[in-house]
């Protein structure tokens, strides 16, 4: 696949773990049919956006969020990606790739408040009740209470 070219290179920078996540993505984007319409718009905003994008998201549904931005912006992406701005300054897509982590990340948060995204982070639990902390659990009597 010509365009796996496009995303090694940052692939390479990654810890081994987000490094999985994304290599998986990038091979199901590679096998899905919906990257034939527009394979440069697809690696060219991912390339950019992946150093930034959390890996809680299931691939699958990460992948639906790439093909929906990419298609909500096809124009603009177009635009810029055959430009001489483009080719003269390879970041000029930096302001999508952020829109495209920033849609991700909102995602990622709201599935997160719903509970459907376990982080693996220890829980805290916390009780309270209607009693004077100082109180709590046994009260003290020091010697300079009697």
């Amino acid at each position: 696949m010509l365009h796996r070219k496009i995303i090694d290179p940052v692939l390479a920078t990654l810890d081994k773990e987000r490094a999985g996540y994304f290599t998986g993505i990038v091979e199901k984007l590679g096998e899905d049919p919906r990257t034939e319409a527009a394979p440069n718009l697809v690696f060219s905003v991912l390339r950019e956006a992946l150093p930034f994008l959390p890996t809680y998201l299931p691939q699958k549904e990460f992948i639906d969020r790439l093909f929906l931005f990419v298609k909500e912006n096809r124009q603009a992406l177009n635009k810029v990606l055959y430009s001489r701005e483009f080719i003269e300054d390879p970041e000029a897509m930096r302001d999508f790739a952020n829109d495209f982590v920033s849609s991700v990340l909102a995602l990622t948060l709201e599935k997160y408040d719903d509970g459907q995204i376990d982080t693996g982070e220890r829980k805290v639990y916390r009780f309270s009740g209607d009693f004077d902390e100082s109180d709590f659990p046994f009260q003290d009597l020091d010697d300079d209470d009697l």
